[in-house]
């Protein structure tokens, strides 16, 4: 960058200062969360955000149940018992945490199903 003249006139300081002030509000409005275009690329976190989530419902489900079921039978000595009825119900928990997330209505859709 060179160097501001130092017999420049009050005026024309004033003058680059405002136009420096003015590219600056520029660059930070252009710099602003969600300033920058909605496309695809935001649909796909989305759905990839479900996904993940959906995965981690159904495995959270499956693993809380079986970890449950097996220090149960270990505590009550009634071995694979509980670890096969917790694991049942964890995996029921599971699937029915994805259904939920699956059946509800996308931001995208414009008419949402009523329940009669």
């Amino acid at each position: 960058m060179s160097e501001p003249d130092p017999n420049a006139s009050d005026s024309e300081l004033r003058a680059r200062l405002g136009s420096l002030r003015s590219a600056l509000r520029q660059a930070e409005a252009n710099e602003k969360p969600g300033a920058g275009p909605v496309g695809e690329d935001k649909a796909l976190a989305g759905a990839m955000s479900s996904g993940f989530r959906a995965a981690t419902d159904l495995a959270g489900g499956v693993i809380a149940g079986a970890l449950i079921g097996y220090f149960g039978d270990r505590w009550l000595g009634t071995s694979p018992f509980l670890l096969i009825a917790f694991l049942v119900i964890g995996t029921i928990a599971g699937f029915r945490s994805v259904y939920r997330l699956g059946s509800r209505p996308t931001s995208g859709s414009d008419k949402v199903p009523k329940d009669h």
